[in-house]
């Protein structure tokens, strides 16, 4: 995928909202996910991944899927990543999709 920022969402988070939740869809709204932002599974364990930056994020509370065991899934990514998972996987709060481009944010 080539790199294009205008297919960045607009605001603070790596979504933009098509339909809000309200008593109309019953509280269940619609969104448009960056194209950039993926969940990557490495030997069943999940994390957020932008391929705008090339980076990812741990969770701090270990409710995503392979991370039941944290010093595990640490174990297993630092292998994968060379060594560098500290380096590969900085951005804690993609878990909850909030970006960290910095391109098409608002003021």
């Amino acid at each position: 995928m080539s790199q294009d920022a205008s297919q960045i969402p607009n605001g603070d988070y790596c979504y933009t909202w098509i339909e809000t939740p309200s008593d109309k869809n019953k509280f269940v709204g619609k969104t448009k996910v960056c194209p950039y932002y993926k969940i990557k599974s490495v030997e069943g364990i999940e994390f957020p991944w932008c391929n705008y930056l090339e980076l990812g994020g741990t969770p701090a509370n270990g409710k995503w899927k392979g991370w039941e065991n944290y010093e595990d899934a640490n174990a297993k990514l630092d292998k994968y990543f060379d060594s560098n998972m500290d380096q590969k996987l900085p951005l804690f709060s993609l878990f909850d999709a909030i970006k960290y481009c910095g391109i098409n944010e608002d003021n």
